[in-house]
């Protein structure tokens, strides 16, 4: 909406015109939102059609091949058809399941289950969730917790979904024999939680983007890795809905993921 009337002078008139005029300037906000919003869902569901293709075009093509009567496979083929076929079958359903998940904390679907917890106890669960990795890659793990932060309010099955999301982008980058380090800290109010990794790091024209769906950063932090490629999103979403921000810092050879809770927003409640 473009017109806009003559306004001049102190009259009647003219304060109707501004009035007009004002009105007019707040459709054209709500039309070019409304364009905004229209342009972003356009974008979601082409990204989810495509994330949601490629593992359905594998099974696809593995089912057909293994109906074909005039195909023989041996026992080793025909078992890592198989093999790719559950892989695809729990791509595909981790994806389902992210996208769900993410609607739901993006709608405010559901209550935080607030309570006081151990944030070291909460970081040595997910280190341990994945120590044969760890292990395997000999990556060293770094755990610092200040006594200020030990004990924090927030819903912790949530909390520790969004240290697992960015632990495991973490390890999935990091340097065989590199280092993660998971920090806990009280600043100002506010509870802030960090995992570093000494991986390539993140390119500055990607840093910006690495909480959208289904972006695809650089090689060294593509997301055809494992994931969904929504696990820093739904962290993302977690944190807001905690009253929350989370952000990201890199440089070559490290790279820092810091998450930022409000304390005023959980007191701590007294014994």
């Amino acid at each position: 909406m473009t017109a806009r009337a003559l306004v001049e002078g102190g009259d009647e008139v003219a304060d109707v015109s501004a009035a007009f005029n004002k009105m007019a300037d707040a459709l054209a906000e709500r039309d070019e939102a409304l364009r905004l919003s229209d342009r972003l869902r356009r974008q979601m569901l082409a990204d989810v059609s495509h994330e949601l293709r490629t593992p359905l075009t594998a099974m696809r093509g593995y089912v057909e091949t293994l109906r074909m009567s005039d195909v023989s496979l041996d026992p080793p083929t025909r078992e890592r058809y198989f093999a790719t076929l559950e892989r695809e079958t729990v791509r595909l359903d981790r994806i389902v399941t992210d996208l769900l998940d993410l609607a739901r904390l993006e709608n405010g679907v559901g209550d935080l289950q607030v309570r006081v917890f151990a944030i070291r106890r909460l970081f040595e669960h997910v280190v341990q969730r994945h120590f044969h990795e760890i292990e395997r890659r000999r990556v060293a793990i770094r755990v610092d917790v200040a006594d200020a932060a030990d004990q924090i309010v927030a819903d912790p099955d949530r909390i520790e979904q969004v240290i697992d999301n960015i632990f495991a982008n973490a390890l999935r980058h990091a340097h065989d024999g590199g280092r993660i380090e998971l920090h806990a800290a009280s600043e100002q109010g506010s509870w802030v939680l960090s995992v570093v990794d000494s991986g390539t790091g993140i390119q500055p024209d990607h840093l910006s983007h690495v909480f959208d769906r289904f972006y695809k950063v650089d090689a060294a932090r593509a997301s055809g890795s494992g994931g969904s490629g929504l696990g820093l999103t739904i962290a993302k979403a977690i944190v807001e809905r905690h009253g929350g921000e989370v952000s990201a810092a890199s440089q070559p050879g490290r790279t820092v993921f810091t998450i930022r809770l409000p304390q005023e927003s959980f007191p701590i409640p007294n014994p």
